[in-house]
């Protein structure tokens, strides 16, 4: 199914190009697209498109700007709405272990909680909750989230990008 969903994914970026990839990365970032696998989604497109350097710069400012913005409805939902915010939202499900962890996260470790989770796969978004419910200062979290997102998607570009450099000589 995971196949299926990326393979569609991909289509709609090549036919739709940057403003879809914006709309597929606010979705993961909200957590509603989780099961879209966005690290092989975004050097998928670039390597599909024969990116310039710009255009890999381009898609990594709207891949960041379309996972930090689905991370700031995240937020400002569990801002709003507190503790049973998955419930009453409903657009959202998070198991109550993820968000037991998340929390255990952001308790222990505060902003820099969201920053270290942003560069691992899977994980990102969810201290989002755990940060919204305690009202973390907003300015901080798009900090946070901004730079460890960007960080995340320039590491993952540089990877498969330089790696298949390397392998193919191209």
């Amino acid at each position: 199914m995971i196949d299926a969903l990326g393979d569609a994914a991909l289509s709609v970026l090549l036919e739709f190009g940057l403003p879809a990839l914006f709309v597929v990365f606010v979705l993961k970032g909200a957590l509603v697209g989780k099961p879209l696998p966005t690290s092989v989604l975004l050097p998928g497109y670039l390597l599909a498109v024969s990116a310039s350097d710009l255009l890999v710069a381009a898609a990594i400012g709207v891949a960041s700007a379309g996972y930090v913005t689905g991370q700031v409805m995240l937020f400002l939902s569990a801002r709003r709405y507190g503790p049973g915010f998955t419930d009453a939202t409903g657009w959202i499900r998070v198991s109550e272990v993820r968000l037991e962890r998340a929390n255990r996260w952001f308790r222990r470790y505060g902003g820099a909680s969201v920053f270290v989770t942003n560069l691992v796969p899977y994980v990102g978004s969810f201290v989002l909750i755990p940060a919204g419910i305690a009202r973390y200062p907003f300015g901080r979290v798009v900090v946070h989230a901004t730079v460890s997102t960007v960080l995340n998607y320039v590491l993952i570009v540089w990877l498969v990008l330089g790696s298949l450099e390397l392998v193919t000589g191209i």
